[in-house]
């Protein structure tokens, strides 16, 4: 590194499973980009203090921000761009030459940009997401302008689960959402994609977030979690003869959006 190196940071709590800094920084080195990226292991409550401090380091360009600070860090912006300020959800952030904070998010680009690189449809399917939470409300209304057939949303949070179906009618007052407590009896057999954008899955003795034996034979099983690559959701699923599809992609499709974001090229 030089004394000109750019410095940008990858918010999480937990910190383990994050792959960006590894990915970014690889990135750069082949680009020949004088800059890396850093992990960067924060609480919630520190969350404040830590971008006041950052606002003073004048090298320190901007963050992607994961579990659990997406929509905290809302609150800390000084403007987010359109996709943030629809769905009150960041996982970019970038200090301007002000070092005004601002605020991006293209989980939901990034996710619908994955799922169609690995050759699977969304138009006409019936789509069902676990959680209501940052990367979950992205991804669902991102899923809403798919064309997509139905959209069942399962969380622990009733409340925060309808807030999310508010938004997706918004963008499409016809889709047909569905709305289902997570203690309820749920059905998934009906869905053709089921994605877990819950937070379950990033350590070894966190309970499934669904049973796929509960699903259909053909359905997709798709995981929003990074690391590890194949939780345990996933090896169930491939266990089961179901087709899968991985977190990684979701951060490998935003790479060119952040990037742009970011001004890196």
């Amino acid at each position: 590194m030089l004394g000109s190196t750019k410095i940008y940071g990858c918010l999480a709590d937990p910190i383990d499973h994050v792959q960006a800094p590894t990915i970014f920084t690889s990135i750069f080195k082949e680009k020949n980009i004088n800059a890396v990226m850093v992990p960067i292991h924060v609480e919630k409550d520190n969350l404040g203090n830590l971008i006041a401090s950052l606002k003073t380091i004048k090298n320190f360009e901007g963050m992607t921000v994961t579990i659990p600070h997406k929509t905290t860090v809302v609150n800390l912006c000084d403007h987010l761009e359109q996709e943030a300020e629809f769905t009150q959800s960041v996982n970019w952030i970038k200090f301007d030459k002000d070092r005004k904070l601002i605020g991006n998010n293209f989980d939901g680009q990034g996710f619908i940009a994955g799922f169609l690189s690995q050759n699977f449809l969304l138009k006409n399917k019936k789509v069902c997401i676990f959680g209501a939470g940052g990367a979950a409300v992205s991804i669902a209304c991102s899923l809403a302008k798919q064309k997509i057939k139905s959209l069942k949303l399962i969380n622990r949070n009733f409340v925060k689960a309808n807030e999310l179906m508010t938004k997706i009618k918004v963008i499409d007052k016809d889709l047909l959402v569905e709305v289902t407590e997570y203690k309820d009896n749920y059905l998934l057999n009906d869905c053709d994609i089921i994605i877990n954008a819950t937070s379950l899955g990033l350590h070894k003795d966190d309970k499934l977030p669904f049973d796929v034996n509960k699903t259909s034979s053909t359905s997709v099983i798709a995981d929003i979690i990074m690391q590890p690559l194949e939780t345990a959701l996933l090896k169930q699923a491939k266990n089961l003869g179901r087709p899968v599809h991985y977190g990684k992609y979701m951060i490998e499709s935003q790479i060119d959006l952040a990037g742009n974001f970011l001004d890196l090229w």
